[in-house]
């Protein structure tokens, strides 16, 4: 990390992994509030972070803290947020940019440390258990058996990119599609944002015929299409990179996929993502969608709903909010 680094980075540290193959930036911020550390997680999540965690903040000699009631959840008062990076990843810039979206002023303490691949393997595997999403809907990890053989199990290797069907967002998505498996029998579905590719594969197994996903993150594209090989549907998702700027040039167009998606109208489209993007994005996301099409968007505070709404009224109507 660069000395002199002003705003988040004034308080980064940086601890060397030895030894194997780094794998990924583990970044822990300390002594969080448990009012924000919800929304820092989203927000360093759309910066580029793999994954996020809340834990209780409780340094050595004191007693552990009472959990809460905040406006939404139960939380501690005081939380410690930890999250992880791709190798490489400007970390002090993502903070940056998570610290915009969330409206911070003030510094963040935070510690960077190298995880090796062995170790992160194995938090991996201590950390994910087959979870259910709705009635037969499973999220189950590569390494496990699902509970209800019978059930629509989609099977991912968690780890690799946003979107193991934990994060309530995910979950909100996977419940949406479900509940609408009967309208995604033959129907094409966009999934931007994709992370790891969980709702375009779980919209396959449910009957859709087709699938396109991107994300700016290129771990993320590998691990979409990583996910759907694991359940059998790679053949039909198509997942391509995208640039951060919605402005840029339509992903799909500039990978010459358009031939294998069949063409760039969907008849769902979800974007799982943020407020800032998803405003900036309506334009695409409605040139995605053919007349009638459905649309999903999470990601989003219920206080933002209003404004992603507007973005979105000139181009889609009857819109419903769940939280």
């Amino acid at each position: 990390m660069p000395a002199g680094s002003t705003a988040l980075a004034a308080y980064a540290t940086f601890a060397a992994a030895q030894g194997d193959d780094i794998c990924s930036l583990r970044c822990t911020v300390e002594d969080e509030s448990g009012e924000s550390a919800s929304d820092l997680c989203d927000a360093l999540l759309g910066s580029g972070a793999q994954s996020a965690s809340v834990e209780e903040f409780r340094p050595q000699g004191l007693a552990e803290q009472p959990l809460y009631s905040g406006s939404e959840r139960r939380v501690w008062e005081r939380c410690t947020v930890t999250t992880h990076f791709p190798p490489g990843t400007d970390v002090a810039a993502a903070l940056k940019r998570a610290a915009a979206w969330t409206g911070r002023t003030q510094p963040l303490r935070y510690q960077i440390a190298e995880v090796v691949a062995e170790e992160w393997v194995q938090t991996i595997r201590d950390s994910y258990r087959p979870s259910k999403v709705a009635d037969r809907l499973w999220i189950i990890p590569d390494w496990c058996e699902p509970p209800d053989a019978g059930a629509v199990n989609v099977r991912l290797e968690p780890g690799l990119a946003f979107g193991t069907g934990e994060h309530p967002t995910t979950r909100l998505c996977l419940r949406w599609l479900h509940a609408r498996r009967s309208d995604l029998a033959g129907r094409r579905v966009m999934d931007y944002g994709t992370g790891s590719g969980v709702l375009a594969v779980a919209a396959l197994l449910l009957g859709a015929e087709s699938a396109a996903a991107t994300d700016v993150d290129p771990l993320a594209v590998r691990a979409a299409g990583a996910n759907a090989a694991l359940n059998g549907v790679a053949d039909r998702l198509v997942a391509v990179p995208c640039e951060a700027d919605p402005h840029s040039p339509e992903p799909l167009r500039t990978a010459g996929a358009l031939a294998t998606a069949g063409s760039a109208s969907f008849d769902v489209c979800v974007a799982n993502i943020l407020q800032g993007p998803l405003l900036a994005l309506a334009p695409r996301l409605a040139g995605y969608s053919v007349p009638g099409g459905l649309l999903a968007l999470s990601g989003i505070l219920a206080a933002q709903a209003p404004a992603v709404q507007a973005a979105y009224a000139p181009y889609f109507s009857g819109f419903e909010l769940t939280c």
